[in-house]
């Protein structure tokens, strides 16, 4: 009778320990489980605020296509791109800028404010005269056909996310 009395108070410690590790099982779970949700809702959110960035930057290209129209149609278009401080550069007189995330946007355009973005601009590069394809550039006697030469332009366009250094920056070339 005394035997069967020592066993089961052993008994009676090990369910206590048993109890303590499941505890901390489940415990390191939870917390694991947790940490990944967390990391994965940060990851979703950069890539929102990259992809309405994108957006931005997209629509701010529009924009400049739609600027630069006017330009192009101006006679002399060196004289009308030479204006610095406009976002308008011309390429050959070596001012344009770095096209890098610190680009001086005191030298650039402000373009039209989205929702939610913070920093939306554009600039402007003046690459020259390119000739169309349909039609001849140098007639036989030398002479330049003037109808044939169209401006060409690169146009980069930068757009802020709402986080801070989140940033897009999409360029394009465009003859008008």
């Amino acid at each position: 009778m005394m035997k069967a009395f020592f066993s089961s108070q052993k008994q009676r410690g090990a369910a206590l320990v048993v109890a303590l590790i499941m505890l901390i099982m489940v415990s390191l779970l939870a917390a694991g489980g947790f940490f990944l949700a967390t990391t994965e809702a940060r990851g979703a959110a950069g890539w929102s605020d990259r992809q309405r960035a994108m957006f931005a930057a997209e629509g701010v290209l529009k924009e400049a296509e739609a600027a630069v129209k006017l330009v192009a149609a101006v006679e002399d278009v060196r004289l009308a791109v030479k204006n610095k401080g406009t976002g308008y550069f011309v390429r050959h007189e070596d001012v344009v800028p770095e096209m890098n995330s610190d680009w001086d946007v005191s030298k650039s355009i402000k373009a039209t404010a989205a929702d939610r973005v913070t920093e939306l601009y554009y600039m402007v590069v003046y690459e020259g005269t390119a000739p169309q394809l349909d039609q001849a550039f140098q007639a036989s006697n030398g002479n330049v056909n003037k109808t044939s030469v169209r401006p060409r332009f690169t146009i980069y366009a930068k757009a802020g996310g709402i986080k801070q250094g989140t940033y897009v920056v999409l360029s394009t070339s465009k003859e008008f």
